[in-house]
């Protein structure tokens, strides 16, 4: 009986060691688990931060212009017929991570920006009353340079908002003149981007004095008659030279791009 009983407790002492050296085995086990699935974690969020921040800073956009042409010198108003514009350029975050694990503030700079707008003219001959429709075209080349604010609310979804300054050279054709000047330009817009494909629209104004250039074949001969002087290159654009047009600019532009 008494080697029956020591037995018996010898039996229950190595069942209860066995099943603790067991829970040990689970535990440890638990805790490489644990710490893997930490760090799949881990690599996943700086996965998927690097493709939402990092890999899509840049953009290029192709859209479609409404634009609005007002005459401060003489009055009048044009809206016109066909738009586009191209522009692209880079994001720079100002802060490695987002804030709320959703927002970052930046800086865009839009290398090119470029705008381009016709319009339809109905003018009419001063002797014969007759109209005499003409085409108006407008275009610009610049720079786009301001602050802008992004969220990532789920997965690769972004939504932005921003807006810049665009200093440009301005070119427009109307009634045989060229009117050209340097003109600033703001531009504020939102934009809705998922993975490399986005879309947005932007609100484009801006106003300036414009220098004039007509090119008048009829009064220049008149001027200088066969048998005169060949006239000097000053002679010419005085000819040529027009008096300085005020012009306001204001643009809608719808736009489909790309983010890489």
């Amino acid at each position: 009986m008494k080697k029956f009983f020591v037995s018996f407790l010898l039996a229950v002492f190595a069942t209860g060691a066995y099943a603790q050296e067991n829970q040990s085995r689970l535990d440890s086990l638990q805790q490489v688990v644990s710490a893997l699935s930490s760090r799949v974690e881990d690599t996943q969020k700086a996965e998927l931060n690097r493709a939402v921040w990092k890999d899509r800073a840049k953009y290029f956009n192709l859209g479609y212009v409404k634009q609005t042409l007002a005459d401060r010198t003489y009055g009048g108003e044009l809206k016109s017929d066909f738009g586009a514009s191209l522009s692209w350029g880079k994001t720079y975050y100002l802060h490695r991570k987002p804030l709320f694990g959703m927002l970052k503030f930046g800086l865009d700079w839009s290398w090119m920006d470029i705008n381009y707008a016709k319009f339809s003219l109905d003018a009419f001959d001063g002797e014969t009353g007759e109209p005499l429709p003409s085409d108006v075209h407008q275009a610009e080349i610049g720079m786009q340079f301001g602050p802008s604010l992004t969220v990532n609310p789920v997965h690769r979804l972004k939504v932005g908002g921003y807006f810049r300054v665009t200093p440009s050279y301005s070119l427009l054709y109307m009634d045989e003149t060229v009117h050209h000047h340097y003109v600033t330009f703001c531009n504020a817009g939102c934009t809705l981007a998922w993975k490399v494909v986005s879309v947005g629209v932007e609100w484009r104004w801006g106003t300036a004095s414009y220098d004039g250039l007509k090119f008048d074949e009829d009064a220049f001969d008149e001027d200088y008659a066969e048998g005169d002087d060949v006239p000097s290159a000053g002679d010419v654009m005085d000819q040529m030279k027009v008096p300085d047009r005020k012009f306001k600019t204001t643009s809608v532009r719808f736009y489909f791009g790309f983010r890489f």
